[in-house]
């Protein structure tokens, strides 16, 4: 058991291997499952339970992920600091779960674009024999079905002034934040100094003006991309 709660690799996580492929499924089913039960979730009268479960999940997830990086003596402001798009967003999304807010929800729904791109490119080495493995998939798997419950049961949809607002508020705060703290710190928060194992590996370059240029705008367009669920949301519900 102790092995499992360790920070050493046992069976090592393959990426598009099969304990790849499963969360991939898993995020697909659950988001099927929302969308075709959104109809008897409203009906029910257990949203409030759901939605609170859904934030506990986030909270307990959060709580457990930094636990676990302590007992093992990993903690370090310089890689721990929850200060990414995924910890924003899951930050959010259970802030939302609890209130309703919509102007964060708008806000949080296109950041949660990096809880895809993080188990679609995941950063991570341990397999299904560690607690690490579970816990970094039930994370960022958990703020994504937040944003999408609020979509599909509350008529919770995205509009482009949201998006516009969502780019530029993120935008701020990597220029104002992100990048001077990974510059006087040496840190890499959001993979804004080196790539790491992410698609800013693209734009890999001695110049840091033109990597850092080149990860605003593939951000940008992974935000865009995700705004078409909300596309075709709203194309389902006018054909009802």
């Amino acid at each position: 058991m102790s092995a499992f709660f360790g920070d050493t690799i046992g069976i090592e996580f393959t990426t598009w291997g099969i304990y790849h492929f499963i969360p991939l499924t898993l995020i697909v089913v659950g988001v099927l499952i929302i969308y075709f039960l959104k109809d008897k979730i409203k009906a029910s009268g257990h949203d409030k339970t759901i939605r609170y479960t859904l934030g506990t999940i986030g909270i307990v997830s959060e709580l457990s992920l930094q636990l676990w990086i302590i007992l093992n003596g990993n903690w370090t402001i310089q890689e721990n600091l929850p200060i990414g798009v995924c910890a924003f967003s899951l930050y959010m999304g259970i802030f939302v779960m609890f209130t309703k807010n919509w102007k964060v929800f708008e806000i949080g729904y296109f950041w949660a674009i990096g809880g895809v791109l993080s188990v679609i490119f995941p950063d991570i080495l341990y397999g299904p024999d560690r607690f690490r493995y579970y816990i970094y998939l039930i994370l960022h798997m958990t703020f994504f079905f937040m944003y999408m419950y609020m979509m599909f049961v509350h008529d919770y949809v995205p509009t482009f002034k949201s998006f516009r607002k969502s780019f530029v508020l993120l935008l701020a705060i990597v220029l104002v934040f992100i990048v001077p703290v990974n510059l006087i710190f040496e840190t890499n928060f959001m993979y804004l100094l080196e790539p790491g194992d992410t698609p800013f590996a693209l734009f890999e370059n001695p110049n840091y003006f033109l990597y850092l240029t080149g990860c605003i705008l593939l951000s940008m367009v992974g935000m865009t991309i995700w705004y078409s669920p909300v596309a075709v949301y709203n194309y389902l519900r006018g054909k009802k």
